[in-house]
């Protein structure tokens, strides 16, 4: 073997060498891209949690109908809340339900009856799954799950 296949030989590896590393480039770009517009999607679609009314109270809501809760929405019976629950039992800013993360929760708001979460007052923050019973005062809701 002379210099001259040593010199072609190197230069074949040198051009396998740089495609490898251009293939490898390419599928990091196209990873990067579809990572970037799976989040971006999920970012444009508000996460909405589904109540199913359990026992309306004197709501005006009827069994079996779901409300849909928008993520920071303000529960109770005023007229400034994102979700009317016009029941006597519901105080006018009741509760907040947000997500953090992909977990929901929720807040009371000082109420004067009172939030649970299966029967357990909420004193602070709690967190709801689905098939847990939220009661603003009389009114209970089952929770559905977070919709997308």
């Amino acid at each position: 073997m002379d210099l001259l296949d040593v010199v072609i030989l190197a230069l074949r590896l040198a051009l396998a060498l740089v495609l490898y590393l251009f293939l490898l480039a390419v599928l990091r770009a196209g990873r990067r891209t579809l990572q970037d517009a799976t989040s971006e999607s999920s970012a444009s679609q508000p996460a909405v949690l589904g109540l199913r009314v359990e026992e309306p109270a004197g709501s005006g809501l009827k069994p079996g109908q779901v409300l849909d809760v928008p993520d920071g929405a303000t529960l109770g019976r005023g007229a400034g809340v994102e979700v009317r629950v016009a029941d006597p039992t519901v105080s006018s800013t009741h509760a907040r339900l947000a997500r953090s993360g992909r977990r929901w929760l929720v807040d009371d708001l000082g109420s004067t009856n009172g939030t649970t979460v299966n029967e357990t007052p909420v004193h602070a923050q709690a967190e709801l799954r689905s098939g847990d019973v939220l009661a603003l005062g009389n009114v209970r809701l089952r929770v559905e799950g977070g919709k997308r």
